[in-house]
């Protein structure tokens, strides 16, 4: 009895407190599956894995001795050791602050609507910023952010400098290659601006293609949703996320193109690791408002950069 008195206590003095706040963090993580007009196509698709400590840490497999497994009858076969590369990102904190003023509270139906609503706006915002940094962050340059691919892949980068023939397959094709010739190991997605993508529906002339449903209402044009590799199917992903330059190369509009691998072998390649998930929390009210906050710790974990390629300067227009 005594200690449930001790919480209720405690309670009470969070509740009627108006210069702290009840620092309960309510996670969010099944609310975002359920948000409409997300608009983070790669978030989405990437796995999430929980973190610990001050960041993410793993090995790299980065040589294997080959060459030498015969051996004579009776003898013993070879030992080689393999070769590893320890590589580890720091969890970043993304969120946002919301404030509710009284008038809003009274001008609403009720307290609970406009709160939902600022919620969801701070979420949205949160969401992007997260789909922007998977791609762009740069934790030198901005130390507040998490790396992206951008920063992550320096191994494979194929520029096609602004060549007149813009997209095509062959650009596909050659990276698939590489990355399994070199690696052996089969790409999982594409990653593309929408600008691209539609440099890539062009490609295959979609405006002479016309097609008439059982309603005689004709439809121009072709939507490219997969590029069919030498090695399988891979799902075309475009989102806003990827920026197009148009300053680069004077009159001309240029993108990148990402082939990434995603899992090989069952095992996670590109993933995203929380140290905590999307969650709220109250704050302090100020004046004649009621603040909370939308935070999250998470990062990017590139495990093999290698296993990714980056077509960049490909040209769109």
């Amino acid at each position: 009895m005594d200690n449930l008195n001790n919480v209720l206590e405690k309670l009470e003095k969070a509740i009627n407190t108006t210069t702290g706040a009840d620092l309960i963090r309510e996670n969010l993580s099944g609310y975002i599956d359920k948000l409409a007009y997300k608009r983070t196509p790669i978030r989405d698709r990437l796995m999430r894995r929980p973190g610990s400590g001050a960041s993410a840490v793993w090995n790299v497999l980065t040589a294997i001795g080959t060459g030498n497994s015969a051996f004579a009858e009776g003898g013993t076969p070879t030992e080689n050791d393999a070769t590893y590369d320890q590589r580890s990102a720091i969890y970043k904190e993304l969120g946002k602050t919301k404030t509710i003023t009284d008038k809003q509270i009274a001008a609403g139906a009720n307290f609970i609507d406009q709160e939902a609503e600022q919620t969801d706006v701070a979420m949205h915002e949160v969401l992007q910023d997260e789909e922007v940094y998977i791609i762009s962050g740069n934790a030198t340059t901005a130390p507040t952010q998490f790396n992206g691919l951008d920063t992550y892949i320096t191994t494979n980068i194929n520029d096609d400098n602004n060549d007149a023939l813009g997209f095509r397959t062959d650009l596909l094709d050659e990276a698939v290659q590489d990355l399994i010739e070199t690696y052996g190991i089969i790409p999982t997605a594409i990653y593309c601006s929408p600008g691209m993508k539609r440099a890539i529906n062009q490609h295959l002339n979609g405006n002479q293609r016309v097609n008439i449903d059982n309603t005689n209402n004709p439809t121009m044009g072709i939507d490219v949703n997969f590029y069919q590799s030498m090695m399988g199917k891979l799902p075309i992903i475009a989102t806003t996320a990827i920026s197009n330059d148009s300053t680069t190369y004077a009159g001309y509009v240029v993108g990148d193109i990402y082939v990434v691998t995603e899992t090989s072998i069952g095992q996670p390649v590109l993933y995203m690791e929380d140290l905590y998930p999307m969650s709220k929390i109250p704050l302090a009210r100020t004046g004649a408002g009621i603040k909370f906050m939308i935070t999250e710790s998470t990062v990017l974990v590139c495990r093999s950069e290698e296993m990714m390629v980056k077509i960049s300067n490909v040209r769109i227009s």
